[in-house]
C-alpha cells in the first residue's frame, strides 16, 4: 500500500528536511536596469538582446554580461564564479577571455545588492580597472526577489514535523476507512 501525501505535506517535509533554495529565473536582470560602467572599457551589458543575460539567485550569479569593448563575461567559470551570501553581499571572480579575472570583492570596495534589487559599489579587473555597478545613466537591478528562504529550526521545525504528522495520520486514516469499505 502506498501513502499519498497531499501536496501541503509535502512542501513541509522539503522545508523541513533541507530548507528552500529561491527559485531561479533565467535572465532575471531588469531590461530598463541592465548597465554597468568601466571607465577604461564602457558599458556592461547584464541583459542583452542576444545570448543568454544573466541570472541571479541566493547564491550565484550565472550566465553572461556583455561589453562591447571586451566581449563576453562568464560570471560562472570552471575555476570560479559569483557568488552571493543570500544577503546581497556578491564575491568570488568573473572571468573574461579578452580582459582575465574581475573580483567581486575586492579590499576596499565590492558589490552588494540591495533589498530593493539594485547592485551598488565596484568590481575590480587587473586589466581593465574598476567597474562601477550604479553608474550616473546607468545601473544594474535584479527583477525577482533571491533572498534565500529562512532554514527551519527549532520551534518552527518542530510546528512543521507536527503538521506534516497530523497530515499523514489523517491520510492514513482515510485509506484505511476506504479499504474497510471494500472488504
Amino acid at each position: 500500500m502506498t501513502l499519498r501525501l497531499p501536496p501541503l505535506a509535502l512542501l513541509w517535509v522539503t522545508l523541513a528536511v533541507g530548507g528552500a533554495q529561491s527559485v531561479a529565473h533565467a535572465g532575471n536582470i531588469d531590461p530598463a536596469h541592465k548597465f554597468a560602467w568601466g571607465e577604461n572599457v564602457g558599458w556592461f551589458n547584464f541583459a542583452p538582446s542576444q545570448g543568454p543575460g544573466v541570472t541571479v539567485t541566493a547564491s550565484a550569479l550565472t550566465g553572461f554580461v556583455w561589453a562591447e569593448n571586451i566581449g563576453w563575461i562568464n560570471l560562472s567559470p570552471a575555476t570560479g564564479g559569483v557568488v552571493n551570501d543570500g544577503n546581497g553581499n556578491l564575491s568570488g571572480f568573473a572571468w573574461g577571455e579578452n580582459v582575465g579575472w574581475i573580483n567581486f570583492a575586492p579590499i576596499g570596495a565590492g558589490v552588494h545588492i540591495t533589498p530593493d534589487g539594485f547592485f551598488v559599489g565596484f568590481a575590480w579587473g587587473e586589466n581593465i580597472g574598476w567597474i562601477n555597478f550604479a553608474p550616473t545613466g546607468g545601473g544594474v537591478r535584479v527583477l525577482v526577489p533571491f533572498v534565500a528562504a529562512p532554514a527551519l529550526g527549532g520551534a518552527a521545525l518542530i510546528a512543521a514535523l507536527a503538521l506534516l504528522t497530523l497530515t499523514a495520520r489523517r491520510s492514513l486514516r482515510r485509506v484505511r476507512t476506504a479499504v474497510g469499505k471494500l472488504a
